[in-house]
C-alpha cells in the first residue's frame, strides 16, 4: 500500500514539473492563474514522495518504529512545506526555520535510537527466556509428562472437566491413573507458560518476531491438544488463556478454540485418549460393583419364642 502511495505521489510530482515547464517555456504570459499554484503543487507532491520513501525505508529497517512513525512522517511533511513557504514568502524567518528543522531531525534521530535500543533489550530478554526454558528442569519435566501421552492425542472433555471440577457429583467415583493425571497437569503447565509469553508480547516486554519463529508450530499443536482444557478453564473465567488464543490466531491464522467453541465435535482435533471402556473404567473406578453390594451381611433377626409344645409364638420370620 505504501509503495502505491509512493508511485502516485511521484506521478503527481512529475506531472507538476511537466506543467511548470510547459507554462514557463511554451505559454506566453499573462498566465490564466498564478504560477505559484503550480509551484505549491510541486512542493506538496515532492514532500509526499520524500516522506513516503523515508517511511518505507525506516519501517523496513526498524520495524519497532511502526507505532509512532505515521505521526513523525506527518511532522516531517509539515516541516518541508513550511520551509518552502518561509523561504519563498517570509525570508526573515530563516533563522527560526533552521532551528525548527534542526530540532525536528535531531529529535527524530534520538527517537529512532531510543526505539532501537529498547528493541535490542527486548530481544535479549526474550532470548534469555527461551534459553531458560531449554535448561529449566521443571519445564522439561512437565513437557515430557505432557508429550508422553498427548503428543498426538488430545485430552478428552470428561477428564478436562474433572481436572477443573473434581467436586462434581458425576466424578465421585473417578480415579485417574498417575501417568494420565501427570500428563494433564503437564499440559496445563505448558498452556500457562504460553499464556505468560502471550501477555509479555501484548505489553511489549517480549519480542513477537523471535518467539513466533521459535514457537508458532508448537503453539498450534498445544492448543489442539489442550482444546477441552481451555474450554473448561474459560467456563470459570473467560479471561483464562485469552492471550494464548489471541497469539495462536496471530501466528497461525486461526484459533481452534475460537472457531469450534460452540461445536467441538466438528473440530478435527485428533484421537482422544483415553476413550471407550478404558475411559469408563477411570470415571467409575471407585464405584462399588453389584457383587460387593449384595455380599454385605444382612442385619440379624430376633430369635423366635416357642411354647412348651414347640409351637412358635412370634418374633421370628412369619411370626
Amino acid at each position: 500500500m505504501n509503495k502505491f502511495r509512493i508511485g502516485a505521489a511521484a506521478a503527481a510530482f512529475i506531472l507538476g514539473i511537466t506543467v511548470r515547464l510547459i507554462f514557463t517555456y511554451l505559454i506566453p504570459p499573462p498566465l490564466p492563474f498564478p504560477i505559484d499554484v503550480i509551484d505549491a503543487f510541486i512542493v506538496l507532491t515532492g514532500a509526499m514522495v520524500a516522506v513516503f520513501s523515508a517511511y518505507e525505508f525506516i519501517l523496513t529497517r526498524y520495524r519497532d518504529t511502526a507505532e509512532m512513525l505515521p505521526m513523525f512522517s506527518a511532522v516531517i511533511w509539515t516541516v518541508i512545506v513550511s520551509s518552502y513557504v518561509i523561504l519563498r514568502y517570509q525570508p526573515t524567518y530563516q533563522t527560526s526555520l533552521s532551528i525548527l528543522v534542526t530540532g525536528v531531525f535531531v529529535g527524530m534521530g534520538w527517537w529512532i535510537q531510543a526505539i532501537n535500543t529498547a528493541a535490542n533489550a527486548r530481544r535479549s530478554h526474550t532470548l534469555n527466556i527461551i534459553m531458560a526454558s531449554r535448561t529449566s528442569s521443571e519445564y522439561q519435566q512437565q513437557t515430557r509428562a505432557s508429550s508422553k501421552l498427548y503428543l498426538t492425542n488430545i485430552i478428552p472433555p470428561e477428564l478436562a472437566e474433572w481436572r477443573f471440577s473434581p467436586q462434581k457429583d458425576e466424578y465421585r467415583y473417578t480415579e485417574v491413573p498417575d501417568d494420565i493425571a501427570e500428563a494433564i497437569n503437564g499440559t496445563v503447565y505448558v498452556l500457562n507458560y504460553f499464556e505468560f509469553l502471550a501477555q509479555g508480547i501484548k505489553y511489549r516486554d517480549l519480542d513477537d518476531c523471535l518467539l513466533r519463529e521459535c514457537f508458532s508450530g508448537i503453539l498450534a499443536g498445544l492448543e489442539r491438544r489442550g482444546f477441552h482444557i481451555i474450554i473448561e478453564a474459560q467456563k470459570t473465567d473467560q479471561r483464562t488463556f485469552e492471550g494464548l488464543i489471541r497469539l495462536n490466531k496471530e501466528w497461525n491464522g486461526e484459533s481452534m478454540v475460537e472457531r469450534y467453541r460452540t461445536n467441538p465435535d466438528n473440530a478435527a482435533l485428533g484421537t482422544r485418549y483415553p476413550v471407550g471402556e478404558e475411559l469408563q473404567n477411570i470415571l467409575y473406578a471407585k464405584k462399588p460393583t453389584t457383587l460387593e453390594q449384595t455380599s454385605e451381611p444382612s442385619p440379624p433377626t430376633a430369635p423366635a419364642l416357642a411354647t412348651a409344645d414347640g409351637v412358635p409364638v412370634g418374633g421370628g420370620p412369619g411370626g
